[in-house]
């Protein structure tokens, strides 16, 4: 099965600041520069160099701010976001489906 990843990279000047949300799942990644991320909701924050990698586990909003000149780049893999839209169609198209005329009573299709 394809696995189909969306990649945004963003260029991070010394000392911006970058506001995500709804990024469960997502991963972020230093290419250079440093990076400093605080995600709402939790004591400790994450510190990356060149080269490090950190994995959203929930939605809470997360502030990267840049500790020197720095390039992120934020990666989603889709194959789990596609396969759960593609349940959720399916099961209303399911819901349009009925038995077919062979199986009803002659009397009932008039």
């Amino acid at each position: 099965m394809a696995k189909i990843v969306q990649e945004t990279r963003f260029e991070l000047a010394d000392g911006e600041l970058l506001a995500l949300d709804r990024i469960k799942g997502r991963e972020l990644a230093c290419l250079s520069g440093e990076l400093w991320i605080t995600v709402d909701g939790r004591a400790e924050d994450i510190i990356l160099g060149p080269g490090q990698r950190w994995v959203a586990e929930d939605n809470a909003q997360v502030v990267v701010s840049a500790l020197k000149d720095s390039l992120l780049v934020a990666t989603r893999r889709c194959d789990q976001a596609v396969r759960g839209r593609a349940e959720g169609l399916l099961a209303q198209l399911l819901r349009w489906r009925h038995a077919p005329l062979a199986a009803m009573p002659a009397a009932l299709i008039r």
